[in-house]
């Protein structure tokens, strides 16, 4: 589908309208569309995304001021009917190339009344357009807006316009000003992966159990010492106990060291034992752990689970409070000396289903693990995506 999107001014713009912008953009883009962004002001930020800027659009133009003074003095003349055809010659053919119109506030608010009657004039020859309401300027008090055209188009629902507003407290103030509800809510989301630079095999490995699944980071190399094998006995105990779990095992075998191999070999035969061969993903099998990985699969963790036997410093202890991860560590020297405060110890005698229950305890009572959980649950843009906008787009609401 080809679709444009078009907003008074786009990235690198810094705002919050021009961010979410941003962010459709390359959703609908990574999931197979046309995407094209027209303002008044911005620049192409992908070679996949074109940028096309109109300064019939920009509200800083001087074309866009005179009309507007001309609209709020109560009679729009001269400048405000020149930038009016101006826009309708400029998006007509938007309207003719693109599938979908999506407009960002320009139907709501009132920095640009002639784009505003432009693109109701092209909406009423049945073209498709989706009004994404961030703002809604006649029901806000800050704005004071004349009670005169062409105003009273930001206090009516147009009939051939499909509005989706990004709450609930939008949605009932668009009701109350139109007497009609908004055929969507689409929140504002957050795109973890490109908001904190995951890595794409991070991203995709990961992608879908950020919501569902306790993610335990083991940053180790596969070493007899490192105890693994009870690592993958707290996984297993953790499932058994109903917390659906991903343990994260960074390391690859030690090259030069045969005994190493078989270790490692004998580790996923007991995580096939164990009946936890899917939830163990043995990270270098899949592909090299560089720094950038590793710092990725830090951002995606939950918390960090270090049971070793025997340590020289643990520095990954150090790593995992710089992370903010809650750490689930062993109770054994040199880790008791250096671990941050919080660490939740645990003795290698203890049951792996006793350190199972305390890291599902300790992770239920831990305000940042259950924020990132409704993050990722709720205000995920890939979530969303396929739940709400792409169904928007199809005509499926």
């Amino acid at each position: 589908m080809k679709i444009a999107i078009l907003h008074y001014s786009s990235w690198p713009v810094i705002g919050g309208v021009e961010t979410v912008i941003r962010q459709h953009a390359q959703l609908l883009s990574r999931h197979g569309h046309e995407v094209s962004i027209f303002s008044g002001e911005g620049a192409s930020f992908s070679k996949r995304v074109p940028s096309v800027v109109f300064r019939e659009l920009n509200t800083k133009d001087s074309l866009v001021k005179a009309a507007q003074q001309e609209a709020f003095s109560g009679h729009p003349s001269r400048a405000y009917f020149q930038l009016y055809e101006r826009l309708q010659d400029l998006l007509r053919p938007l309207f003719a190339k693109f599938d979908r119109l999506i407009v960002h506030n320009v139907l709501t608010m009132q920095f640009n009344m002639a784009a505003t009657q432009a693109l109701t004039t092209l909406a009423d020859q049945g073209k498709k357009v989706i009004a994404w309401t961030h703002d809604l300027a006649a029901s806000n008090s800050d704005y004071q807006i004349p009670l005169h055209q062409p105003f009273d188009l930001l206090r009516e629902r147009h009939p051939k316009v499909s509005y989706v507003t990004i709450s609930e407290a939008r949605a009932a103030e668009f009701n109350k000003l139109t007497g009609s509800h908004v055929n969507t809510i689409i929140p504002n989301a957050l795109d973890f992966v490109d908001a904190c630079g995951i890595t794409g095999e991070v991203a995709e490995l990961l992608r879908d159990e950020l919501a569902h699944s306790v993610l335990l980071f083991y940053p180790t190399r596969i070493l007899e010492r490192k105890n693994i094998a009870f690592a993958l006995q707290i996984a297993a105990a953790m499932e058994t106990i109903g917390s659906r779990v991903r343990l994260l095992i960074s390391g690859a075998a030690d090259p030069h060291n045969l005994s190493s191999a078989a270790y490692f070999a004998g580790l996923k035969k007991l995580a096939k034992d164990l009946q936890i061969e899917d939830k163990v993903l043995w990270v270098n099998d899949l592909f090299f752990v560089d720094e950038r990985q590793l710092r990725s699969l830090y951002m995606v963790a939950d918390a960090l689970l270090f049971p070793s036997k025997q340590e020289g410093f643990g520095l990954p202890l150090l790593e995992a409070a710089a992370y903010r991860l809650p750490i689930f560590c062993a109770n054994i020297e040199p880790l008791k000396s250096i671990a941050p405060y919080g660490t939740v110890f645990f003795d290698l005698r203890d049951s792996p289903r006793n350190v199972a229950e305390r890291i599902r305890s300790a992770l239920a009572q831990d305000n940042i693990f259950r924020s990132r959980k409704q993050l990722f649950r709720d205000y995920s843009a890939e979530t969303l995506y396929f739940d709400k906008m792409e169904p928007l787009l199809q005509n499926k609401l």
